[in-house]
């Protein structure tokens, strides 16, 4: 495990790092480590920092910003009524998170069309 003081998380070498173990310094103290959390905005895992210590924090790297866990309603897949939680930009406004949910719920619903497609006749 190695400790790396940075001044911001763009200043990380992720071909030399050692993404199990090391953590990351800022300049206020706060220390990060790599998440196994994924950021829903840009659907790519390995790119989320998670905080040490309360109350977390989540960076993602790749699309540079805070996230924060959001919950949805499901209802639009059986079972209907449960919960479903994102990590989403902590900055986006309500009606950004709406449009981004119902934007998924169009992909899921897609997704279970080629599902059905494939148990009912074999092949997409």
């Amino acid at each position: 495990m190695a400790t790396h003081k940075v001044k911001n998380f763009s200043e990380i070498d992720f071909l030399t790092i050692d993404a199990a173990r090391d953590i990351f310094v800022l300049p206020n103290g706060q220390s990060f480590y790599c998440s196994d959390h994924m950021c829903d905005a840009c659907w790519t895992a390995g790119t989320v920092l998670e905080s040490k210590g309360k109350p977390k924090k989540m960076y993602c790297v790749l699309c540079r910003n805070f996230l924060k866990r959001y919950t949805f309603k499901n209802d639009f897949l059986p079972p209907t009524g449960d919960s479903i939680e994102f990590y989403l930009p902590e900055e986006w406004a309500t009606e950004t998170l709406n449009e981004w949910y119902e934007s998924f719920k169009n992909r899921r619903l897609e997704q279970e069309q080629v599902k059905n497609k494939i148990l009912d006749e074999g092949s997409a």
